[in-house]
């Protein structure tokens, strides 16, 4: 053989074996997980991103939607969402905006609705479709800070993937609702000038009365206008139904 096959051989064994792990979806048990790049794409080309903890195939996982507030990004907001995924083994899908601004529009007149709700479902089918990939049709939450958790409990009332939504120093437009009725979540911080406790109370009675929705949880955690460690955990703990996990435990 060549002194060049002998070299080439190698590299390229090298280069399937690399293939071949980056076509692994979900990593197994004893694997880090990565954060990985949505294929569905905005208009704007925008993308998204998820993230499936260590996976062994036999549990099924819960489901997160999470959906960013102005500005924001996907990617951003796994930075802090990574962690009590792993704790608590949840896959996290991030889409972005349609908007390079990071606002989100939803509109329920909309015919064949509009371009962010179609992206947000995509990426939600998209990350349901991966190969080894099993999670619960009884869990899935999809939560938003500030003007994602009016989108995000739009979605809520509207599509039937969700059973419960999450708004995270948000609002809810009152036009802004499906028919369909969830578990909700509202939360905001005791310093938030944006959307104060008092304002969050307001909307929690409208959603429990006018609403007519289940079950409405309404938490207020020391902080300003930002998602706290805290509030993540206690918000997850509820949705799951599960005593709270101390941040950093396993």
């Amino acid at each position: 053989m060549s002194a060049w096959r002998r070299r080439l051989l190698p590299a390229f064994g090298a280069f399937l074996l690399s293939l071949a792990v980056g076509a692994r979806a979900v990593p197994a048990d004893g694997e880090a997980g990565s954060t990985r790049t949505l294929q569905a794409t905005t208009s704007t080309g925008r993308h998204g991103a998820y993230y499936a903890p260590p996976y062994s195939g036999r549990q099924p996982r819960p489901v997160l939607v999470f959906l960013h507030g102005s500005g924001g990004k996907g990617s951003i907001a796994m930075l802090r969402l990574r962690a009590v995924a792993d704790r608590e083994r949840v896959v996290v899908i991030a889409p972005d905006s349609v908007s390079v601004a990071g606002t989100w529009l939803m509109d329920a007149r909309a015919q064949g609705f509009t371009e962010d709700h179609r992206h947000v479902m995509a990426c939600v089918r998209e990350v349901l479709a991966l190969p080894d990939l099993r999670i619960d049709p009884q869990q899935v939450l999809i939560a938003g800070f500030s003007v994602g958790g009016g989108a995000a409990s739009f979605l809520a009332t509207q599509e039937d993937a969700f059973t419960a939504f999450a708004v995270l120093h948000g609002h809810v437009p009152a036009d802004g609702l499906g028919p369909r009725r969830v578990r909700g979540w509202l939360s905001t911080g005791d310093r938030d000038r944006s959307r104060s406790p008092a304002a969050m109370k307001t909307l929690a009675d409208d959603l429990r009365l006018r609403g007519r929705f289940p079950e409405i949880e309404l938490r207020v955690f020391a902080g300003d206008h930002t998602l706290g460690e805290e509030e993540l955990s206690a918000l997850v703990s509820w949705w799951l139904r599960r005593p709270p996990s101390p941040p950093g435990g396993g």
